[in-house]
């Protein structure tokens, strides 16, 4: 039995002159990960708030079809009754936070819900452990970075013990680093608890190797596809889909891990095969792209590892063998996309 089920429904805003949200009908399985795309203004935010009653509830507006939420009609049931299946994460945290320090904002949904104390401890203790923020379990959260705060917003979620979790666009505000620890949290709780999770997100190479199925909103109307089919069509997608396309992959890889084993077979502008340093091993969560093991023939351009810090790679450099060097995805990607012209 679906976790949620849409079907049929179509939303206007108020004064608005067309629909944000046209006819969709689709469904969600427990223990699904669904990847949301569009274009700004496509209706992402608008569907995702759907899922936990605050779009018509707290919205206004005309609304047709049915939202089916662990068997609640959103029609009828109030967003405080269904955040207690939906844990819902804002793009912008500071919207859902109440408190200002980060146990107090913790133990607040809890506390509405009318837990005992000590079950109230323990589900802090179990989500500040599941997304990793025990050094900021005492901190006030007007200190807090961006990433740090997005964190907090995700275990605040977590507490409750929802059913699914969604996210819009929880790293569209955060710089490199602070987006891909927050992407490590929700894929960690993904692959450890089986996490249902609807989450929009621009950064779409960090999350589409994980992904059960992904919607594509285009002005309000929704394709619901297989990932490798809905990356295929076009849209956001990884650089590595645009190189796997060109150089007729089947099946299409999701990520630089999937991409290896077909970059053998391509030919270099030079003659022979494609160069193997470019899909080296990459270094699950340090915030780096794939090591390479020499340099030389390379194109593209390294901005992350001194001393080659903004230097174009021109095939005369080299590294000492004790040396690493990384380039991230899109840098990988470029430098391939090179060597096929």
């Amino acid at each position: 039995m679906p976790l949620i089920t849409l079907d049929g429904v179509s939303y206007r805003y108020p004064d608005a002159d067309r629909p944000a949200l046209s006819e969709i009908t689709t469904a969600v399985e427990p223990g699904e990960v669904i990847l949301l795309r569009g274009a700004s203004g496509s209706g992402k935010s608008t569907l995702l708030r759907c899922l936990n009653g605050l779009v018509p509830h707290s919205t206004g507006g005309q609304f047709r079809g049915r939202v089916v939420v662990c068997g609640l009609d959103t029609r009828e049931h109030p967003p405080r009754r269904l955040g207690m299946h939906i844990g819902f994460v804002f793009q912008h945290p500071d919207a859902q936070f109440v408190l200002e320090d980060v146990e107090a904002e913790l133990a607040f949904g809890l506390e509405n819900l009318g837990l005992r104390r000590p079950l109230m401890r323990k589900r802090v203790e179990e989500v500040i452990d599941q997304v990793g923020i025990n050094p900021l379990r005492r901190r006030r959260i007007d200190t807090l970075s961006g990433g740090e705060r997005q964190r907090v917003a995700i275990a605040a979620a977590l507490a409750m013990h929802p059913d699914a979790l969604v996210l819009d666009e929880p790293t569209s505000q955060l710089d490199p680093q602070a987006a891909e620890d927050v992407l490590q949290v929700v894929l960690r709780l993904v692959a450890e608890l089986g996490m249902t999770t609807v989450i929009a997100e621009h950064r779409v190479e960090r999350i589409a190797p994980f992904v059960d199925r992904i919607w594509t909103l285009d002005a309000g109307v929704l394709r619901d596809q297989p990932p490798r089919v809905a990356l295929a069509e076009g849209g956001a997608r990884p650089p590595v889909v645009d190189l796997a396309l060109r150089a007729g992959w089947t099946p299409i890889p999701l990520g630089l891990r999937d991409a290896r084993i077909h970059a053998p077979t391509l030919p270099h502008k030079g003659g022979g095969r494609f160069p193997q340093w470019l899909w080296a091993d990459y270094l699950p969560g340090r915030g780096f792209g794939p090591s390479l093991r020499r340099c030389a023939r390379s194109a593209g351009t390294l901005d992350d590892a001194p001393p080659w810090r903004g230097r174009r790679l021109d095939g005369s450099e080299r590294i000492r063998k004790d040396h690493a060097l990384a380039v991230d995805r899109r840098t990988a990607a470029a430098a391939a996309r090179q060597h096929l012209k």
